[in-house]
């Protein structure tokens, strides 16, 4: 449970103004005064630790006041990220202990009691300041796991979304390249059927499944946008083909090709119809270059009732 900050700061301060009462006399209001000012600069050990030992020292100074000096160190170890503010401060406070304590040893002499005593003035030096940077250690620890948890839950959120998108691209690419492919020809293979065929009934039900090809190519498109959006990478999917980029596949086919485009401007197909068509010129271009390398190539695009008609044709192979 953490301490609340005024008593955190209050309660030393309260402390040191009752030693100050306890310890000097009555009369001695030159003692008590440094008393209450140091026991005041315990309340600015946050802000300003190094003014609260200066104001501490001059009652440990006149009288046998150590709780606001070693509060006082004890600060200025918590709050200075170096350690020699806390080295320098507890050697001011040992040494004025020290001084003290011969001050009231007349005549100094080097035997038992001296050496405790000193041991004792380093101790009240030493004790706070080693106990201040040990809670400001565990404190950055602290500050320090608490970031690196954050860093592993981001990380580990980030590794989650990466692997969704990068399912979420494979199911889009899949749709695209397999599924939507599949349901062209269908499409394809509907028109044909519809166009040639005799019987009224079979031109229906092939006009029928067209329709139907068309309707479930524009859902699929529809579904593929919506994986792409929810998180894969612009460049896993390209825009799909229409007529517009036709000219770009013929005069970059490096074939000889003779294009004849006859099609309405104001003209135009649904996408999947487009896509189809190009689709259908870009494999037939890579059958001529693969079967009759370095012939001549014949592509005819126009609008013949309602319809679109591709028609291509290609010479001998060169010699």
């Amino acid at each position: 449970m953490r301490t609340p900050g005024w008593l955190a700061l209050g309660l030393p301060a309260a402390l040191a103004a009752l030693e100050g009462v306890l310890v000097t006399g009555p009369e001695d209001h030159l003692a008590r005064g440094l008393a209450l000012l140091a026991a005041g600069g315990l309340l600015l050990r946050r802000r300003l630790p190094w003014a609260a030992l200066l104001l501490a020292l001059p009652g440990q100074w006149t009288g046998f006041l150590w709780f606001a000096p070693m509060f006082a160190v004890y600060g200025l170890a918590e709050r200075c990220r170096r350690p020699w503010p806390a080295v320098l401060g507890a050697a001011v406070v040992a040494l004025v202990d020290i001084r003290s304590f011969l001050d009231a040893v007349q005549p100094p002499a080097l035997d038992t009691r001296t050496l405790v005593s000193v041991g004792y003035a380093a101790l009240t030096g030493a004790a706070p300041a080693l106990i201040g940077m040990l809670v400001r250690t565990r404190r950055e620890l602290a500050a320090r796991i608490t970031d690196l948890v954050a860093t592993q839950r981001h990380e580990r959120l980030l590794i989650e979304e990466r692997a969704l998108a990068t399912e979420r691209a494979r199911l889009a690419r899949e749709m695209h390249d397999v599924v939507a492919h599949q349901v062209s020809l269908m499409s394809v293979q509907a028109a044909a059927l519809q166009a040639a065929h005799p019987d009224p009934d079979v031109r229906e039900a092939a006009r029928e499944l067209r329709r139907l090809s068309v309707t479930t190519l524009t859902e699929l498109r529809h579904m593929v946008t919506i994986l792409r959006a929810a998180g894969a990478r612009g460049t896993e999917l390209t825009p799909q083909p229409t007529l517009d980029e036709l000219r770009g596949l013929l005069d970059s086919s490096g074939m000889a090709v003779t294009a004849a485009i006859d099609l309405p401007p104001e003209r135009r197909w649904p996408e999947p119809v487009e896509r189809a068509a190009y689709r259908i010129v870009q494999e037939s271009l890579t059958n001529i270059r693969k079967h009759a390398p370095g012939a001549h190539v014949d592509v005819g695009l126009r609008h013949e009732d309602a319809q679109l008609v591709i028609d291509i044709s290609n010479g001998p192979a060169a010699a």
